[in-house]
């Protein structure tokens, strides 16, 4: 007997073959019987194969097409849930704040498994009857992931969290926020959007709406439309050095840089800090002078924006600025912004209207100072009032020529409306606090105490809430306005205003 060993796929054969055959039969002959055999193995093999596929992959597909049915229904469902989602991320989405990680990946994920149910309901519908076999697992275990989603999708707490990265400050809205104030607004807001523009430069006359136009801009930003992450606010202000301008800079980031004195070192810190950022808008509010950028530590570069404010168009030229002139506004928007701060129902008088009218066109179009005289006579309905008010206004401006003088004595005329000699000397006493920085409520009143300017009303409760009294009446004529934190503000045309009433009352 001879044993013949062959090797295949399917692994070794051994084959006995006796002397017998070996001597009657060709070699050939017992070659292509062997081979036959083997072949058979082989078929016999890959039978079982497809039989094992066929067992752990195909099922009849009877009611298939009702479990797509049913896929989709659950799939439009889990869009609605969807668009809920994305509608109570709307609501909750703040400026310095993202939607957490985790609702990010489920919305992420509903988008793709939205986009392959219609392709296997194609190839459902496409399929014969046997290959359609293969699918009903498919269609099972794609309904079970939308089952899966719709259970994740039931987010109980908020969708957001505060986003770290983020540095910024929504700005209290300005009152005279009008056509003209937006138009301006949307044109730096397009220098800001192309690349090739880094420094903005908007200037124009004390009172006329710059510093209003850039909050608007500020708080645009902050929306996160435009891929900003780091929006600092700073008012620089009169006589401000360079190391006051760093440490502002600074402050207004949240960070420290050293107490050190040596200007060059602070800047090459403050570089620094601002290059890490990923990209950055730096708002310069009231510039008075040209500084260089170097010095400071602002580094000029692509992914860095600076905008700035400024009466002088030979300041923004200088500093090399992008220049958007900040114009008096329209006879209609100056119409319109003297009617919504007067009160709408005032103006329905056929009698006041032409005097209004009058006392608007001498406010110049300038925004601060219609919403000063405008919040003076809210609530006035008497006729020989406003006729008053007119010859008032005559009489103070009928000797000047120069406009901002001119400014001046429209903003004397409110201040003396005031009347109460007490209410005005607590207003002159605020032009003595850096015009550039909040002023604490609190402090100011208790300041207002210690110097006799409030009336003894019998305790000290009682003189806090006459202080609060007095504030209320300056912010209700809009010679003070509130800035957040518990802070007010008095507008640099306004302190100018103040010094110059105080200088008369001394001269007098």
């Amino acid at each position: 007997m001879v044993v013949l060993r062959f090797r295949s796929f399917t692994g070794e054969q051994k084959y006995q073959v006796s002397r017998y055959h070996f001597r009657n039969r060709p070699i050939s002959i017992i070659l292509s019987k062997i081979s036959l055999v083997e072949h058979a193995g082989t078929v016999f093999e890959a039978a079982n194969t497809i039989r094992g596929l066929i067992e752990n992959h195909w099922e009849f597909p009877k009611g298939i097409d009702q479990n797509v049915n049913n896929l989709k229904r659950k799939r439009d469902q889990l869009n609605g849930q969807k668009e809920d989602i994305e509608s109570r991320i709307k609501s909750e989405l703040r400026p310095r704040k993202k939607v957490k990680k985790e609702v990010d990946l489920w919305i992420e994920n509903v988008k793709g498994i939205d986009g392959e149910i219609p392709n296997l309901e194609s190839k459902v519908r496409g399929s014969s009857f046997f290959s359609r076999g293969f699918l009903v697992k498919n269609v099972r275990k794609k309904e079970e992931e939308v089952e899966e989603l719709l259970e994740k999708g039931r987010f109980s707490d908020d969708l957001v969290v505060i986003d770290l990265s983020w540095i910024g400050q929504v700005l209290p809205t300005p009152s005279l926020v009008v056509e003209t104030v937006k138009r301006k607004k949307n044109e730096i807001m397009q220098h800001l959007r192309n690349d090739e523009v880094q420094k903005i430069g908007v200037y124009g006359m004390p009172g006329v709406g710059k510093t209003s136009v850039v909050t608007l801009v500020n708080n645009e930003l902050l929306k996160g439309e435009i891929e900003f992450k780091i929006i600092v606010w700073v008012t620089v202000g009169r006589k401000c050095s360079v190391i006051d301008l760093q440490n502002r800079i600074a402050k207004a980031m949240n960070v420290s840089i050293s107490e050190d004195e040596d200007e060059t070192l602070r800047a090459g810190m403050l570089s620094e800090i601002l290059s890490e950022k990923y990209r950055f808008v730096l708002i310069l509010d009231d510039v008075w002078e040209r500084f260089s950028f170097e010095k400071v530590g602002i580094p000029e570069s692509s992914e860095g924006k600076l905008v700035l404010t400024s009466c002088s168009l030979d300041v923004c030229r200088r500093m090399d600025c992008q220049v958007e002139k900040m114009e008096p506004l329209s006879n209609e928007d100056a119409w319109t912004l003297f009617s919504d701060k007067v009160g709408q129902s005032l103006m329905s008088s056929v009698d006041l209207v032409p005097i209004a009218k009058s006392i608007v066109e001498h406010c110049a179009g300038l925004p601060l100072v219609i919403v000063i005289v405008a919040s003076t006579m809210r609530g006035e309905d008497s006729l020989p009032i406003w006729r008053n008010a007119l010859a008032e206004l005559n009489r103070k401006i009928s000797s000047i020529i120069d406009v901002k003088d001119k400014v001046y004595q429209q903003l004397r005329f409110s201040y003396d409306r005031l009347k109460d000699q007490r209410i005005q000397n607590c207003f002159l006493n605020c032009a003595l606090y850096r015009e550039d920085s909040g002023i604490l409520k609190e402090q100011l009143i208790r300041d207002w105490i210690e110097k006799g300017l409030i009336e003894e009303m019998g305790s000290l409760e009682a003189n806090m809430d006459k202080g609060h009294a007095i504030l209320r009446t300056l912010v209700d004529n809009c010679l003070l306005e509130n800035v957040g934190n518990e802070r007010v503000r008095m507008h640099d045309l306004v302190t100018d205003m103040a010094k110059l009433s105080t200088q008369d009352l001394y001269e007098s």
